[in-house]
């Protein structure tokens, strides 16, 4: 499933931070600016919400290679990604891979570095060269993230299908619009919909209980 949050004129990262582990706290207060830190806070949260349907409601992040976070013996796989109008995440019991990307404008310098030659050319052909780069970056970004890779390695994975959903490279890669934001899914099955996650949601899991408490 895919949990999708943008609910941003109605959260407060400050209202949430008691209610995160201390490191979690600690990471949103040291980033500089407002949307990071209710990013930060607000991905953490979806993350919560989306394992209590899975059953899971204690955990402990752990940090595995090349930087991907894992709940250790827990059967379940996730994945986040936010961008500055939104956050999604996305759980399985099979590794998944995610990437959300606003659909603004089109890096030449990203895509000469990391695109191969017939993404490039794809970018120059298209009638909406913006939405095809942005495409491409999303599923490059979601299959790494998938297989625990680093950014060293998006050359070598190469896109140029207009397909919402297609197999490649062994993986089934689901991509989607959502409000002028672009997400790519990656994983052993296609992930169609989207579950709109609001901050009364939050707010009713993560500080109603404990104000009646």
């Amino acid at each position: 499933m895919i949990y999708f949050f943008d609910d941003y004129e109605n959260f407060s990262y400050e209202s949430f931070l008691f209610s995160l582990p201390t490191e979690r706290a600690k990471k949103a207060e040291r980033l500089r600016h407002t949307r990071d830190k209710d990013n930060c806070v607000a991905a953490y949260l979806v993350l919560c919400l989306a394992l209590k349907e899975w059953e899971i409601n204690n955990f402990k992040l752990e940090i595995g290679e090349n930087g991907k976070p894992f709940i250790r013996n827990s059967g379940i796989f996730f994945n986040i990604s936010h961008c500055s109008r939104g956050v999604v995440v996305i759980v399985d019991n099979k590794p998944v891979g995610i990437d959300i990307q606003e659909k603004s404008d089109v890096r030449e310098r990203v895509a000469k570095r990391f695109f191969s030659e017939s993404e490039n050319e794809k970018i120059n052909a298209s009638s909406d060269p913006i939405d095809t780069f942005t495409r491409i970056w999303t599923l490059k970004e979601s299959v790494i993230k998938c297989e625990g890779k680093t950014l060293a390695e998006l050359s070598k994975f190469s896109f140029g299908e207009n397909e919402k959903y297609f197999e490649k490279y062994g993986k089934y890669f689901s991509c989607l619009n959502k409000k002028n934001m672009l997400i790519s899914a990656c994983g052993d099955k296609y992930f169609k919909k989207i579950k709109t996650v609001k901050t009364e949601d939050l707010y009713e899991a993560f500080i109603s209980g404990r104000q009646h408490n």
